[in-house]
């Protein structure tokens, strides 16, 4: 089975390459100097050693899990169909119960995952505004119950908002 396709922002994107540098480069470099300094410990300090080799763990798995997500990452550069809402796109809703307005952006759980503020695409209110349009009512279940949101308007996320 295929695994599937990670949809991320470009910024997005950018931010999860940047967190693998550090982590393989200054952290992996501070992790190992742990794990020597636990090495040549003359107390025979065990608990460093197991600290450092935890750490170094952590570090690893983090890694991986980086380098698996930014290989299955495809970005969103441009809106395929902007009268459409679709991933990577802010939509601005009216909650015809609340009679407020919000926006929203539909991002990748694994982007919502890694700090980026939006709705997942997975989540019942992402899922239920994806192929919508403006004009659209769209009911949706949430743990509050049932809202009802009128789609007001569809744009791309801005790339230059820090992520």
């Amino acid at each position: 089975m295929a695994e599937r396709r990670i949809l991320l922002t470009r910024s997005g994107y950018e931010q999860l390459q940047r967190e693998l540098n550090i982590l393989t480069g200054e952290e992996n470099t501070k992790v190992a100097e742990m794990l020597a300094d636990a090495r040549e410990d003359d107390q025979g300090e065990e608990a460093v050693f197991f600290d450092a080799m935890v750490s170094k763990e952590r570090l690893d798995e983090r890694v991986a899990h980086l380098q698996n997500v930014l290989a299955r990452a495809e970005v969103i550069d441009a809106d395929a169909d902007p009268d459409t809402i679709t991933p990577g796109n802010r939509v601005t809703v009216y909650d015809m119960t609340e009679k407020e307005e919000f926006v929203m952006d539909l991002l990748d759980t694994e982007e919502i995952t890694h700090g980026r503020r939006g709705v997942s695409l997975e989540a019942p209110v992402g899922r239920a505004l994806l192929g919508k349009h403006v004009g659209d009512k769209v009911k949706v279940e949430v743990p509050d119950g049932v809202v009802t949101y009128k789609v007001r308007k569809i744009d791309m996320i801005p790339e230059d908002e820090a992520s």
